[in-house]
């Protein structure tokens, strides 16, 4: 796809300045070691990381096989340590590079949908993001995720409309899946961009295809988590931890400890999933009037500022040798929530003043974007628990809703600010 120079030239300054800005965050802020005397999944990306590397297998901190977590982020970075040594800065690295992609293809998606100017706008608007480039600078797979989706999203739109792109879109499907467990919602961007542009049975044949192919990509690791821990599992235990902590006694909306009566003691990994699985499920379907009561507790979970990466991730304490200052933390906080709450109200109000409606009908891709985004409302107020972690990788598709009333506004601000009599 070749560029006119005015576009080559955004791209060039857009994504020149967020590689300059997230490669700044790093070098100062960046936290490539997991914090002395805890764990979390820090520790864990960096131990699978290394044990890939050094071992060709995928173990767990108690150097046992595990399936704790999907596969592909610690796998892309043991290739790195492989290549370049293993120093656990080169995830950052690979951050930086990522975050950087992600900018520029916003762009080139905006750009399709809309036009030069609100692809301006929104991929300015996501450089500047202070959640996903506070993330750039951790030990975690957010960073390389939001690449997969909007990736995922520039591949539906770009690739010609042949036979073998439900092949390639079904890989790539696969790939999401196996980095977070969200991928499988991802299914709903190609389904919701073909949507009326086929026939029922081209339709049909192509979804078919898509599911398949995806299903085809996982199995390989499904296989070997039968084999190694004997249990089916498609991709990780991590989601059943997650499911307990939404659907348990101590259920608040957000993120809250597991009962330790659900977690037996002494059986392997696969069982303790299964168990506590097996609990959580069993009081949703106990407490139904509960479940109703914290449907919207996770939506305000979810919709929490992005201020959370700095106490809890950025800056613990006295275990990192460079911790943030109090000013620090104080201007950092502010701008994470400020921004947040900012996209969360311009996307609601392009929902509410253009409407879902003109927004669907915009184009295709816009169809993808606010069906995945439905599904990940359903995911994160029903079937899971609220996080501030779990938005941020919605924010470049929540950009996408408010990039075009952002611009309306900004075209009739002298309309909008009153003549001094």
């Amino acid at each position: 796809m070749r560029l006119p120079p005015g576009r080559l030239r955004d791209l060039v300054v857009l994504g020149g300045g967020a590689f300059l800005l997230r490669l700044a965050w790093v070098l100062v802020y960046g936290r490539a070691n997991a914090p002395t005397g805890s764990v979390n999944d820090t520790s864990f990306y960096e131990f699978t990381a290394s044990s890939l590397a050094s071992t060709g297998h995928y173990t767990g901190l108690d150097f046992q096989p595990t399936a704790g977590w999907p596969p592909v982020f610690p796998f892309a970075v043991s290739l790195l340590f492989r290549v370049f040594g293993q120093r656990t800065s080169l995830a950052l690295a690979l951050n930086v590079f990522l975050a950087t992609a992600t900018v520029i293809l916003i762009y080139l998606i905006a750009e399709r949908v809309f036009g030069r100017r609100e692809a301006r706008v929104a991929a300015a608007s996501f450089a500047i993001l202070p959640g996903p480039l506070y993330m750039t600078g951790l030990f975690l797979s957010e960073t390389t995720f939001i690449f997969v989706l909007v990736a995922f999203l520039a591949l539906v739109m770009f690739l010609p409309e042949r036979g073998w792109k439900a092949v390639v879109l079904g890989v790539a499907l696969g790939i999401a899946a196996l980095t977070r467990g969200e991928g499988f919602l991802m299914l709903a961007i190609p389904l919701a961009y073909w949507w009326g542009q086929a026939s029922r049975k081209a339709f049909a044949r192509r979804a078919a295809i898509l599911i398949g192919v995806m299903l085809l990509t996982i199995a390989p690791w499904t296989i070997r988590n039968a084999i190694v821990l004997d249990a089916f599992i498609p991709v990780s235990n991590n989601a059943n931890w997650t499911l307990a902590s939404a659907h348990s006694p101590n259920a608040n909306g957000g993120e809250v400890e597991t009962p330790p009566e659900w977690t037996p003691e002494g059986v392997p990994e696969a069982e303790r999933a299964k168990a506590v699985r097996n609990e959580a499920i069993k009081w949703a379907i106990h407490n139904p009037f509960k479940e109703l009561g914290l449907i919207p507790r996770r939506l305000l979970a979810l919709n929490q500022g992005s201020a959370g990466s700095i106490g809890g991730w950025l800056n613990a304490g006295p275990r990192y040798q460079w911790e943030l200052g109090t000013s620090s933390i104080i201007v950092f906080s502010v701008l994470a929530n400020a921004f947040g709450y900012f996209l969360l109200f311009a996307t609601l109000a392009s929902l509410i003043l253009i409407g879902p409606r003109r927004l669907w009908e915009t184009h295709p891709a816009m169809r993808a974007v606010l069906a995945y985004l439905a599904l990940c409302l359903v995911n994160y107020c029903i079937v899971y628990y609220g996080a501030w972690r779990y938005r941020i990788p919605m924010e470049p598709f929540m950009l996408l809703i408010a990039t075009p009333l952002l611009v309306r506004v900004w075209d009739r601000r002298a309309a909008l600010v009153p003549v001094p009599a």
